[in-house]
C-alpha cells in the first residue's frame, strides 16, 4: 500500500510539474482534472477517517425511569456540552456537525434527590453509524431533585412608592392584587418553605391618588425572609399582575349629636354645651371619591329620658363613621357625658287629677285608674329650687290608641312639660323611661251625648 501511494504521489506531482508549462486555459482545466483525482485518490486510500466535533449538547433522559414517575427533574449538569472523537467511513460521517449528535445521561439509576455522576451515551439524530472513540468529559454530575406545586397568596412589596404630603396610602390589607394567588413549582425542599409570594414595583413614586400599577416580577417569601438565590429554580404559572394601591385624604371632622324627648320649652342647645364630649373633632383618612364635604358628623342620639346626673353615653365610632372612613385616631368609642355637679334631682308626685288627656277619640269615654305618677325631674340649682308640681304639665296623648280593640283597661305612657323653666327636663323612673297610667275605656252609649 505505500509503494502504491508513493507511486500515485509521483505522478501527481510529475503532473502539475508538467501543467504549468502549456496555456492558460489547459492549465485550469488540468488543475480542477486533477483536484478531482486527488479526491477520488484519498477516498479511495483513506474510506475510514477520525474526526472531533466540538460541544455536542447534553441531554437527560428520564422516559420510563423510577426518577420520572416520582416527579424528579435534572436541575443542574455540571456540563451543558462535551467534545466527541468519532471514526467511521468518510462517506457517511465526512458531514457531521456537532448539532447532529446529542450526548444523552441516563437516570435509569436516579432513585433519590441528590446529585449523580453519570455516563453518556452518543447518539445521532440523523441515523449516521459510527465508533465513539472518546468523549471529555466521559461523565457529568447531575443534581436530581422532586418537583412539586403549590399555591400561594400574593402580598405587595412596594419599597419606593409612598404617598405625598396630606394623603395616606393603604395598609397593605388595603391593596387589591389581581390574581392574588400564584402556583409556584420547583425543587420540593424549597417549594414547601414558601409561605407567601410578593409583587415587587420596582420604582420610586409619590402619589396623590389612588394608582394601579402592572408587574410582573415576583419574590418568594419564608414568612419575612425572602428566599435568595433560589428564583432561579421556581416558576410561577402567572407573569402579570395589577396592584391596586388606595390613597386617602387626611381630614378633621367636627363631631355632634342630636336630643330627642325635650320638653317643649327647654334649651337643647344651652343644654348641649353642659354636657362633656371625650372628642369634639376626628382626624379621618377617606378616598376621595367617598368624601363628603360637612360641618359636622353626627355621632348618635340621646334621650332626654336617659339623661341622669353624671350619665355616660357611649358611641361607637364604628356605628357613625360612613363607610370607607378610616379614625386615624384610633378613638373607637366617644362618650358624652351629663355633669355630676352643678345639677338637682328631684322626685314630684303628680296625682292623676293633674293629668290631661288629649287627642281622646269622641266615641269612648276614659277614666284614669292609676292614683298617679312620680317622675323625676333634673335641672339647676336655682330652678329646681321653685318648681313645684303646679309648674308641670301632665299629658298623655291618646291618638295612640287602638280603638279596633274595643273597651278595656289601656296602659299608656305620660309626658311632661315644664313651659316655666327651659333648663329642666324629666327621666324615666320605676326601670322605665316613661311613666304610665292605667286608663278605663269605655264605649259611649246612645244616651251620652258626644
Amino acid at each position: 500500500m505505500i509503494e502504491v501511494l508513493k507511486n500515485v504521489f509521483y505522478k501527481v506531482r510529475l503532473f502539475f510539474a508538467n501543467l504549468f508549462e502549456k496555456d492558460v486555459v489547459v492549465k485550469i482545466g488540468s488543475l480542477i482534472a486533477a483536484i478531482i483525482i486527488w479526491f477520488v485518490i484519498s477516498v479511495t486510500a483513506t474510506p475510514v477517517i477520525d474526526i472531533v466535533l466540538y460541544k455536542v449538547p447534553v441531554t437527560v433522559s428520564l422516559d420510563g425511569t423510577y426518577a420520572e414517575a416520582n416527579g424528579y427533574q435534572a436541575m443542574s449538569m455540571s456540563e451543558e456540552s462535551v467534545t466527541v472523537y468519532i471514526k467511521g467511513e468518510r462517506g457517511n460521517i465526512g458531514n457531521l456537525k456537532s448539532e447532529d449528535l446529542v450526548a444523552v445521561a441516563s437516570a435509569e439509576n436516579v432513585m433519590y434527590a441528590m446529585e449523580y455522576r453519570l455516563p453518556l451515551e452518543i447518539t445521532c439524530i440523523t441515523g449516521k453509524e459510527f465508533e465513539v472513540t472518546k468523549i471529555e468529559p466521559a461523565n457529568v454530575s447531575v443534581d436530581f431533585d422532586r418537583i412539586i406545586t403549590k399555591e400561594v397568596s400574593v402580598k405587595p412589596q412596594l419599597s419606593g412608592i409612598k404617598a405625598s404630603e396630606g394623603y395616606i396610602m393603604g395598609d397593605e390589607e388595603d391593596i387589591v392584587i389581581v390574581p392574588d394567588t400564584v402556583n409556584v413549582t420547583g425543587p420540593a425542599e424549597i417549594v414547601d418553605s414558601i409561605t407567601d409570594a410578593a409583587v415587587v414595583i420596582d420604582k420610586s413614586e409619590t402619589l396623590t391618588g389612588t394608582t394601579d400599577f402592572k408587574s410582573g416580577s415576583l419574590s418568594f417569601y419564608n414568612n419575612s425572609t425572602v428566599i435568595a438565590d433560589e428564583n432561579e429554580r421556581l416558576s410561577a404559572d402567572k407573569s402579570e399582575f395589577t396592584v391596586h394601591v388606595p390613597v386617602y385624604e387626611r381630614h378633621t371632622i367636627a363631631l355632634d349629636f342630636k336630643i330627642t324627648n325635650a320638653p317643649e320649652s327647654f334649651d337643647i342647645d344651652s343644654f348641649k354645651q353642659l354636657l362633656e364630649m371625650s372628642v369634639t373633632e376626628l382626624e379621618v383618612a377617606v378616598l376621595s371619591e367617598n368624601f363628603v364635604d360637612r360641618d359636622s358628623l353626627d355621632i348618635g342620639t340621646i334621650d332626654m329620658r336617659e339623661a341622669d346626673i353624671g350619665k355616660e353615653f357611649l358611641f361607637p365610632t364604628s356605628d357613625f363613621l360612613p363607610e370607607g372612613y378610616e379614625d386615624l385616631n384610633n378613638v373607637r368609642f366617644v362618650t358624652v357625658s351629663v355633669p355630676s355637679t352643678g345639677l338637682v334631682r328631684r322626685p314630684i308626685h303628680i296625682t292623676n287629677s293633674s293629668i290631661q288627656l288629649v287627642n281622646t277619640p269622641a266615641q269612648y269615654d276614659f277614666n284614669i285608674i292609676t292614683s298617679g305618677v312620680t317622675p323625676i325631674f333634673i335641672g339647676s340649682e336655682e330652678s329646681m329650687e321653685q318648681l313645684t308640681y303646679i309648674d308641670v304639665f301632665a299629658q298623655v296623648d291618646m291618638i295612640s290608641i287602638n280603638t279596633e280593640d274595643g273597651e278595656g283597661y289601656k296602659k299608656l305612657p305620660v309626658t311632661f312639660h315644664i313651659p316655666s323653666y327651659n333648663d329642666i327636663w324629666c327621666i324615666g323612673s320605676d326601670g322605665v323611661l316613661s311613666p304610665r297610667v292605667t286608663i278605663d275605656v269605655k264605649l259611649k252609649t246612645e244616651n251620652d251625648s258626644y
